[in-house]
């Protein structure tokens, strides 16, 4: 309600007199539409850059976390949050499990402990214990040791104004599986630089089931990841765009 107040009584005219208001996507556009803004808007993504390559990452990342060499790593790389919905993937992963896929999950990220418990306790109910572990939060080298070593990349989120961490797997060829609230899942459609599937059960493990099954369907839209990326989301694109819209509001 206070958020409300403000926003009616402040906000909405602060934003009214912007000389623009710079989005990261085309539906994050749409929603300042909706929220009631008439100011101009621009769409310029988010940047990734551009990580040294690990040698030997895969090797490693199967030994750090004792996993057979020939298993698919699944990974979900975000918050633990109902919001982001690492419960609909492990449902999902528990469903393929019953199908005699083989995989193991790795959930890298922080979250609230009563949440995390909830999730273990998902774990053990799946019976997926013994593929799952739980990395906590990662970032250097620990991070890009398992973007660059995993073989699938997972985020099913309600919503994400962006989703960075899902640039930042296709930056270096992993192959990603989002849902539609994950803003650039138009891009990525469009890219073929992975798969869009609503957020169900059946949908999502049918779509994790492509992957595990086609090494080829795995390397072909990371290629076209590694692309989307470059051509898009590279910082020396965004800046000279940026610096062009700047000019024009100079410019007026």
């Amino acid at each position: 309600m206070k958020k409300q107040a403000y926003t009616f009584l402040i906000e909405r005219h602060n934003l009214n007199r912007a000389a623009a208001i710079h989005c990261t996507s085309v539906s994050e556009a749409e929603d300042v539409r909706k929220f009631g803004i008439t100011s101009p808007t621009i769409t310029l993504p988010l940047g990734v850059n551009q990580p040294i390559s690990l040698l030997n990452a895969k090797q490693k990342l199967h030994h750090l976390y004792e996993i057979p060499t020939e298993i698919p790593v699944v990974l979900f790389l975000s918050r633990l949050h109902p919001k982001k919905r690492p419960d609909l993937l492990m449902r999902s992963l528990g469903q393929l499990a019953t199908q005699n896929h083989n995989f193991h999950l790795i959930l890298a990220g922080s979250g609230e402990p009563d949440y995390i418990d909830e999730l273990k306790n998902l774990t053990a109910s799946l019976g997926l214990t013994s593929q799952t572990s739980f990395a906590g939060f990662v970032t250097g080298e620990n991070k890009q040791l398992l973007l660059q070593g995993s073989d699938i990349f997972v985020l099913p989120s309600f919503s994400e104004n962006f989703g960075i961490a899902v640039a930042e797997a296709m930056v270096v060829g992993l192959p990603v599986i989002v849902t539609p609230g994950v803003q650039i899942a138009q891009d990525i459609a469009e890219a073929k630089a992975g798969l869009v599937v609503e957020g169900e059960v059946d949908a999502l493990a049918n779509a994790i089931a492509q992957l595990l099954i086609s090494s080829e369907l795995r390397q072909q839209l990371g290629e076209n990841g590694k692309s989307l990326t470059n051509n898009q989301y590279s910082w020396n694109a965004i800046a000279q765009n940026l610096a062009s819209v700047y000019r024009d509001i100079l410019n007026k």
